[in-house]
């Protein structure tokens, strides 16, 4: 492939910092959005988006197709109900990315984010971050010249206990190739490890 194609396609790429933190409650956090599953052990399974702000910045490459963003923000989780401190399950963290057009008709996806191997506690029975942020989509995909919506999972991580959050600082993501703005939706899903799932959607910016 030549450097000239590889300028024709449309580019999602993501690199982020997180810091995985436990807590026992979030009371002075602005909350974003929330949305709630009950599963078959009457567990009511909150995700929630907080503290978040996404910020539109000039590109370092300095490409007129190119759009980049900064985020921060929180990706919660509680559990309530019976036995909720022995839930355990996966967080996953993601954009929706709409554009009005592309190069080629084509989009590539890559990112990268750190691993963490350790567990978070927090000295607090019952409340735990387990597992590691791992890359979960990469390649081409074919999704036509736009107007188009496209979901980018960035990170994913395996919980436990009855509530948590990861901190999401300053991360750093970027679409090239492009024709026109683009709008960003940030989401948070939980899933439990009998398949409950419920996904929140936070506000959407445009950059």
């Amino acid at each position: 492939m030549t450097r000239g194609s590889l300028h024709r396609r449309a580019l999602v790429a993501v690199a982020a910092t997180f810091a995985l933190l436990a807590a026992a409650g979030t009371a002075s956090a602005t909350v974003n959005s929330t949305s709630i599953v009950v599963d078959a052990k009457q567990r009511t399974i909150t995700a929630m988006l907080s503290d978040n702000t996404i910020r539109g910045v000039a590109p370092l490459d300095r490409n007129p197709l190119t759009r980049q963003w900064l985020h921060d923000g929180k990706a919660e989780f509680s559990v309530d109900g019976d036995k909720a401190e022995e839930f355990t399950g996966y967080i996953k963290i993601g954009y929706l990315v709409g554009y009005p057009a592309t190069f080629g008709g084509r989009i590539k996806l890559s990112y990268s984010t750190p691993s963490f191997g350790f567990n978070l506690t927090d000295n607090i029975p019952g409340l735990g971050f387990n597992g590691s942020l791992i890359p979960t989509v990469t390649g081409e995909l074919e999704v036509g010249f736009g107007p188009g919506v496209k979901s980018v999972e960035v990170a994913s991580g395996k919980i436990s206990g009855k509530n948590g959050f990861i901190s999401i600082v300053n991360a750093i993501a970027t679409v090239t190739g492009v024709v026109g703005p683009a709008t960003v939706q940030p989401y948070v899903t939980v899933v439990s490890d009998s398949g409950d799932t419920v996904t929140t959607l936070g506000p959407t910016s445009d950059v």
